[in-house]
């Protein structure tokens, strides 16, 4: 038989690939089956299908989880590529917009996202973006994921991509500062209210490591479970928030709040994007995430050089 022929016949149906690459997405069978509308049998033979077509091993099944073999990784990577492809050739000839489904921290969507959001509809108009900003349910499909890590930023390695650091400052309404002055010392930040993001006061630890002290608040505190909620406060003039000044942007330049010892320069952690479904979208929009940080970068060494 002819090469061509012979690879021809080699070829596994669509729906095995679709099978294979839903469960190397998610790491499960089972959870490859509730998305895909099947049951786990039904994946997994779908799955050993495609391996008998391939003559390979595509993963190592224990007995409550899958992992991808070296093979499959290989393989993973061609699927992911030829179902783009797929889906952008349906999209073409059906005339469907294109769609993206983003999984993000709340605050960073509120208050980084959304205000920048528009510059990339622009861009790329009849993109429909969804974006999930809860814990996603068994079997949910998120194009892209993106996460936040805490520590200094680690390099890309191919599935996750650092696109914004998260630089922390205390941050608060004038009216708390006598005469309205911001020349204040890291202990005279401590004397003000403070609002707390976390129970444990991690942020605020780690300014106060940068800054040389002790995290010993002087005045009244008032404890919250996320930065959102600290911000909102801070906003509302009922003391000093630890945020990110990416996320503050507007507010400082309105003068509405003010940053507090900008020379102490503490980092908390970064923000990465993975890509779990690839497309020419997917691609885009991490892309223009990283764009936007880079710009968020250049704003921060321009201050610390001010």
């Amino acid at each position: 038989m002819h090469n061509g022929r012979m690879e021809t016949a080699r070829l596994p149906w669509l729906n095995t690939l679709v099978a294979f690459e839903a469960a190397a997405r998610l790491g499960s069978l089972t959870l490859a089956a509730a998305e895909l509308n099947l049951t786990p049998g039904a994946v997994s033979r779908q799955v050993k299908q495609l391996e008998q077509a391939l003559d390979a091993v595509l993963f190592v099944r224990s007995h409550n989880a899958i992992e991808l073999t070296a093979a499959g990784r290989i393989f993973l990577t061609h699927a992911n590529a030829a179902l783009a492809q797929v889906r952008s050739g349906m999209r073409a000839v059906s005339g469907q917009a294109a769609k993206l489904s983003i999984r993000a921290p709340l605050t960073l969507t509120q208050r980084w996202l959304i205000p920048r959001i528009d510059h990339f509809r622009r861009g790329h108009p009849g993109v429909d973006l969804r974006f999930q900003t809860i814990s996603a349910a068994a079997g949910d499909r998120t194009d892209v994921e993106i996460k936040y890590i805490r520590g200094a930023p680690q390099k890309d390695d191919g599935n996750r991509e650092v696109f914004l650091v998260d630089r922390t400052a205390p941050v608060c309404r004038p009216e708390l500062l006598v005469n309205g002055a911001s020349a204040i010392t890291p202990q005279g930040v401590l004397s003000l209210p403070v609002l707390q993001d976390t129970a444990d006061g991690w942020s605020w630890r780690q300014w106060c490591k940068a800054a040389g002290i002790a995290f010993e608040p002087h005045g009244d505190s008032l404890v919250f479970d996320t930065d959102e909620a600290s911000i909102d406060a801070c906003l509302s003039g009922l003391g000093v928030a630890q945020a990110n000044t990416a996320f503050v942007t507007s507010a400082l330049a309105a003068g509405t709040i003010r940053r507090l010892c900008p020379s102490v320069d503490a980092t908390l952690g970064a923000y990465y994007a993975v890509v779990h479904a690839r497309s020419n979208v997917a691609d885009a929009f991490v892309a223009w995430l990283k764009s936007e940080g880079e710009g968020a970068e250049a704003g921060h060494i321009s201050e610390r050089e001010n």
